[in-house]
């Protein structure tokens, strides 16, 4: 398991307003600057109250006359960005719309046979003369799980054998580049400034009064709407997800505590419903714990939990084929108690799905399910 430790987090918003060739206004408002990296969401086009021309930057500042940059969007789906890692290079004079063949990180996976497998190289596409790009959904299928990893952990995580965002190019006689990922003292304050920038980002888009519009639904609003007496509005959820329906809306959003009698026997569960989207934790009596998050992820995922401004937990997860949810399965009982006292819960994967939930109700769900899960038998500790 991998722990990310917040240490703090101190606000940096920053402003400014640029004016190109063109006429074109683009607003930058930073999250972290750091000595290697930055990290800003830029909105582009006149009055910047698009969420179409609204991304997170995430890009070198001492790499010149190279730069690598990774910019995540809004995508059509609910939840989901559209994640794209450019390389720069001053003087390069590529011919736009030709393409190479790139290594990025150490994508890898384990066979059956303990051998380790190299991922394939990386497609980029010339969009400019000094600028080529490559969109991370495009990447092999299969490995999406294992890019996303080795573009976030070679930027954001530093071993101590230095940095891991080697970029190697294939084609041409171009060298190795091998950029400084953030200080080890910066790790989790960055990390948490990216989250930062993806959660507005994804409250931009579902937000009429940011210029922003709540992703169309494939259901009509119309089918099964409730009696005017008993409607009630709900808000979108941070990942930008919402309700088709009336009745897929809880009367209120609190973390409730249950048993239940599944196939292996007694289960215990605290767990929180909100729109379409479901999360919680369940387990057996004298079993470990299990986090369970339905409606935002798909396949293999890797995810961070974390409760306002404490420790963080990173854990790797995949569905489930009783349930049909994605289970979590390397989260530790500390998870429990900052969610006792605390007021968020927000989840993230490595391809930018988030929700955040309310933590309303949660410390007496959670003393209730701690409990259960703490039964052997018919002894409780």
């Amino acid at each position: 398991m991998i722990m990310l430790r917040t240490v703090g987090f101190a606000s940096c918003f920053v402003l400014s307003v640029c004016l190109p060739s063109g006429q074109a206004l683009s607003q930058e408002t930073t999250y972290y600057q750091g000595a290697s990296w930055t990290i800003q969401m830029v909105k582009e086009g006149a009055g910047n109250a698009s969420r179409e021309g609204a991304y997170c930057e995430v890009k070198t500042t001492s790499f010149e006359p190279r730069s690598i940059v990774l910019q995540s969007s809004p995508s059509k789906e609910a939840g989901v960005y559209r994640t794209t890692l450019k390389l720069r290079k001053s003087g390069w004079q590529l011919p736009i719309g030709a393409t190479a063949k790139v290594k990025v990180g150490n994508p890898f996976k384990i066979g059956s046979g303990g051998q380790i497998i190299e991922g394939p190289p990386m497609t980029f596409k010339v969009e400019s003369a000094d600028t080529m790009a490559s969109l991370l959904a495009d990447y092999e299928p299969g490995w999406q799980l294992e890019i996303a990893n080795a573009v976030l952990n070679g930027i954001f995580v530093r071993t101590k054998y230095g940095s891991t965002l080697w970029i190697d190019f294939i084609d041409g006689n171009e060298p190795a580049w091998n950029p400084a990922s953030f200080e080890k003292f910066e790790q989790q304050i960055a990390f948490k400034a990216y989250e930062q920038c993806l959660s507005d980002l994804s409250q931009m888009a579902a937000d009429p009064a940011q210029g922003g519009s709540a992703p169309l639904s494939s259901t009509s609003p119309l089918k099964r709407q409730a009696p005017p007496s008993t409607e009630t509005s709900s808000p979108p959820i941070d990942n930008g997800q919402r309700a088709d329906s009336a009745e897929a809306v809880a009367p209120s959003e609190q973390w409730q505590f249950s048993t239940r009698e599944e196939d292996w026997g007694k289960t215990c569960y605290a767990e929180i419903q909100k729109g379409d989207v479901k999360v919680g934790f369940m387990g057996s009596p004298g079993e470990h714990l299990i986090g369970f998050v339905e409606g935002v992820f798909k396949g293999e995922t890797r995810a961070t939990w974390h409760v306002d401004d404490k420790p963080a937990y990173v854990s790797d997860g995949s569905q489930n084929d009783y349930f049909g949810w994605h289970d979590f399965d390397q989260l530790p009982a500390d998870l429990l108690e900052q969610m006792s006292a605390g007021k968020e819960l927000a989840i993230t994967g490595a391809k930018g799905e988030r929700v955040v939930v309310g933590l309303s109700g949660a410390a007496e769900a959670v003393s209730e399910f701690k409990a259960c899960l703490n039964k052997s038998g018919a002894s409780a500790q």
